[in-house]
């Protein structure tokens, strides 16, 4: 015993008085679980009278408290019991109803965006701030199948104070109560739950018995408290606040002898019994994998998420600009898609772990929202087209890009004609001179005229948040469907690559990267695997156990022909190669078993990328499918990109990567990008990405009918690209080219006219590659917010960022918009400082755009 607490006690004893009992505080809440064995819908009928429940509690028992998370189910709540709001309002005003969580759902943060984490912060804390009056402090996460290692960061930019969790800790011999540190040097308050969120749910009703449940719970902490004062949840899946504990806990308080105190607690309190102590230990680890099977699991779920969220942030960029342009949109409307999207990310969904009738409702959740946000990108993208300068000869095409860079991609676009005499066309871009183009589909009419063509060709150089004017320009000349330029069938390339093909079963034989003058590959790539898998839709191989908190770290070899059925070891007749002015393309399809595989590899003109889209129909149960690139990259490390950044992360474990993987040893490697695939990983020098899997819930809950997940007989179409590089994954500009990879440019045909905005024009201008800009929407108060962090953990001192628009002040906000700081402008342009792997929004005032003259 050290002299301070030995001379405290001594006088304790003198004065008579007792030492103060260790307390445990006691947090009753319900986890809702949004939907999975059942549709929100039906939740929420069947649970909306848990919190009426609380309240009555509250109100019978001072001394009662109650956490609430999730505005997805307490705001129906306030909706449909209005006369129940004020004493809502009255509990939450007196810290007995703590609402946690601050966001729309108990969302998924390893399998989406970045930005779509950040709109279930907007969305769910904006709420609570409009309707309540309230700023949520305490991050709720209890339920999540791993968090992504960027979530410090995140939090703090979001106003939060803790970070409440059960999933992702290393090991069980961690404490319970640190700092979580995250890849850019932030720490949040942060709360590991042994024993879960149900810790002290369900004790006896004995008083006798009860007094030991609460003894030993309190004593099952002890190895990873770092005090007398513990925490323990008290609450289950859709769980009923308990009614009959509060007279059991009366009672034990009162027994003389009882070895502690339970004390009715909200989570804020017990924080802030944390933060007054002086030995808080700092922990930095990854939180992942759990769940990999969840990586591939009803793939088609994360695809349809992944392109709304890319959708909704096209609309919201365009919407600034027609803002700015003196054309006002809805921000209402734009809440109104992004909701089923945002409710669809709750951990069970975004993970595929529900059963069919679930998962139906969840895909027309996500109908509705793409309906919406289709019908305001044409109207948005209309109006703002209107003012755009398209006058010239022949039919405009106005080519945009999302990104925040200057970009040269493939431009895509259907045309239809109606004018008699029209065999053949050229594309021009502003200065009237031609472009590659390349005609996939043709259709004529009788006369031979032109009736209806898909079109491709390569937009150059199109500005960052903005877009270029190309034109389709009638002529007499005739035009051919995939007019070959000639080229072995075996083989395709552009200035970057050569790749070589087996023709008959589609594997990828040879990949020269010209720049280096190497082979990237050690033996034949783009093989699928298809392997047995007796696993369920959480886990590969072998049942869900429920319980299980701990990264799965198991070793996962090489698949091959010993182990699974490849796609090699079909064929049918040879593939298709077409070299053409714009792209080569080589297309294979046959059998692989009882099902089918077909896959497309292209290499577009001035795109360092080598595309590749590959559809699988399934007939089997019980099976998983990987696709595997062998490298030639000795010594390498793997490193995956996270929401907002990057980290290293070992091999032979999979792993839950954002947009890329990168095998590289320094001086060259190759990075392997998905679209909306993350699970990754690369054993002894093969990358591995996860396509697809074919399971059930099993056992799981009654056996629910889960059958959808086992994928039969519907094609279901993988998109996944290859980027070999010289240099280290930094000097390769990964986190643009998965940015681009899963953001197509936006080609749309629009009617000629004059207009006061320039044929070609972007916002914004920023010089260094290693600054990913993810976001800009309309902000308060007439302003444009950008959001952009830094991708390689390279600081970065004095970056400018060029305005082409008239810049009347500029300011740094968190990520509810609220203003934090100024900002130095200089011009049209600011200047900012970036530590590695930081994240800044930018909240822009803008001089409106002039009627004309703007170049």
């Amino acid at each position: 015993m050290t002299l301070i607490p030995f001379l405290a006690a001594l006088m304790l004893a003198g004065s008579g008085q007792k030492p103060a009992k260790p307390t445990f505080y006691y947090i009753p809440h319900t986890h809702w679980e949004g939907a999975v064995f059942e549709t929100r819908e039906e939740y929420l009928e069947e649970d909306l009278f848990h919190i009426l429940e609380a309240l009555r509690l509250m109100e019978r028992y001072p001394e009662y408290k109650f956490a609430l998370d999730q505005v997805a189910y307490f705001k129906p709540f306030l909706e449909r019991y209005p006369e129940q709001a004020a004493k809502f309002r009255k509990y939450v005003k007196e810290g007995r109803l703590e609402l946690v969580g601050g966001m729309d759902v108990m969302p998924d943060d390893v399998k989406i965006g970045g930005e779509m984490f950040v709109r279930q912060i907007q969305y769910g804390k904006g709420y609570c701030r409009k309707a309540l009056g309230l700023d949520i402090e305490v991050a709720w996460l209890l339920d999540t199948f791993g968090h992504s290692p960027q979530l410090p960061q995140v939090l703090n930019l979001g106003g939060f104070k803790s970070f409440w969790f059960c999933r992702g800790a290393p090991t069980d011999d961690g404490p319970s109560e640190f700092l979580l540190k995250g890849i850019d040097g932030s720490t949040i308050p942060s709360f590991r739950l042994p024993g879960f969120y149900g810790l002290l749910y369900g004790p006896p009703r004995d008083q006798k018995a009860f007094n030991k449940f609460f003894i030993d719970r309190y004593n099952y902490l002890k190895p990873n408290a770092r005090g007398s004062e513990r925490v323990g949840l008290a609450g289950n899946d859709v769980s009923e606040p308990e009614d009959y504990v509060t007279p059991l806990v009366r009672a034990f308080n009162k027994e003389p002898d009882a070895p502690l105190t339970i004390r009715y607690a909200v989570p804020s309190e017990f924080a802030k019994v944390v933060a007054k102590r002086k030995d808080t230990p700092t922990e930095a680890y990854d939180l992942n994998p759990i769940f990999p099977g969840t990586y591939s699991s009803r793939v088609e779920l994360r695809q349809t998420a992944k392109a709304l969220e890319t959708k909704l942030l096209d609309v919201e960029q365009i919407s600034a600009l027609s803002n700015w342009a003196g054309l006002p949109t809805s921000d209402f409307q734009l809440w109104q898609a992004w909701e089923p999207a945002l409710f669809n990310q709750t951990h069970d969904l975004a993970s595929g772990t529900m059963n069919d009738h679930v998962y139906v409702d969840t895909v027309k959740s996500y109908d509705f929202a793409s309906r919406l946000t289709n019908e305001m990108l044409a109207d948005r993208w209309g109006k703002l087209a209107s003012h755009i300068d398209t006058s010239g000869e022949g039919s405009p095409l106005v080519v945009y890009n999302p990104q925040g860079w200057a970009r040269t991609d493939l431009a895509q676009v259907d045309l239809f004609f109606a004018d008699t005499g029209v065999t053949g066309l050229k594309v021009v871009d502003t200065s009237g001179a031609a472009v590659p183009m390349q005609i996939t589909s043709l259709t004529r009419y009788g006369d031979n005229a032109l009736m209806r063509l898909k079109l491709a060709f390569v937009a150059k150089d199109v500005p960052a948040c903005g877009y270029s004017t190309y034109r389709v320009v009638p002529t007499n000349g005739e035009v051919k469907a995939n007019e070959e330029a000639g080229g072995p069938a075996n083989t395709i390339e552009n200035e970057f690559y050569k790749v070589t093909v087996d023709t008959k079963t589609g594997a990828i034989t040879s990949v020269i990267d010209k720049g280096l003058g190497a082979e990237m590959l050690s033996g034949p790539a783009n093989v699928v695997s298809r392997k047995d898998d007796h696993g369920d839709l959480w886990t590969l191989y072998k049942p869900l156990d429920g319980t299980e908190h701990l990264p799965n770290m198991e070793h996962q070899p090489v698949p091959d022909a010993s182990t699974a059925t490849l796609s090699t070891a079909f064929s049918d007749k040879d593939g298709t190669t077409w070299h053409g002015p714009v792209y080569s393309e080589f297309i294979v399809s046959h059998p692989l078993g009882a099902g089918r595989f077909s896959t497309k590899i292209r290499l577009t003109h001035g795109v360092r990328r080598i595309d590749i889209e590959t559809e699988l129909v399934n007939k089997d149960k019980h099976v998983r499918y990987q696709v595997l690139f062998p490298t030639a990259i000795s010594g390498g490390k793997t490193v995956q990109e996270i929401p907002f950044g990057a980290i290293e992360r070992p091999t032979g474990v999979e792993f839950p990567a954002n947009n890329w993987v990168d095998y590289g040893n320094g001086e060259h490697g190759v990075a392997l990008l998905n679209s909306a695939m993350p699970g990754n990983l690369v054993t002894d020098g093969t990358m591995m990405l996860s396509l697809m899997r074919s399971v059930n819930l099993g056992d799981y809950n009654g056996g629910d009918t889960s059958d959808t997940g086992y994928e039969l007989d519907t094609p279901r179409t993988l998109r996944y690209a290859l980027v070999p590089h010289a240099g280290s994954w930094r000097e390769a500009g990964l986190a643009r080219a998965g940015q681009e990879f899963n953001s197509p440019l936006l080609a749309f045909k629009v009617e000629s006219h004059k207009g006061s905005l320039p044929s070609t024009w972007g916002l914004l201008q920023i010089a260094a590659p290693n600054v990913i800009v993810t976001s800009v929407r309309p902000g308060p108060d007439h302003t444009v917010i950008v959001r952009l962090y830094e991708s390689c953990g390279k600081p970065m001192h004095g970056l400018a960022v060029k305005l082409n628009a008239q810049l009347l002040g500029a300011n740094e906000a968190n990520l509810l918009e609220d203003t934090t700081g100024k900002l130095a402008v200089q011009g049209n342009t600011l200047i900012i400082d970036l530590r590695p792997y930081e994240i800044k929004t930018l909240k822009l005032k803008l001089a409106p755009a002039p009627m004309r003259g703007m170049r």
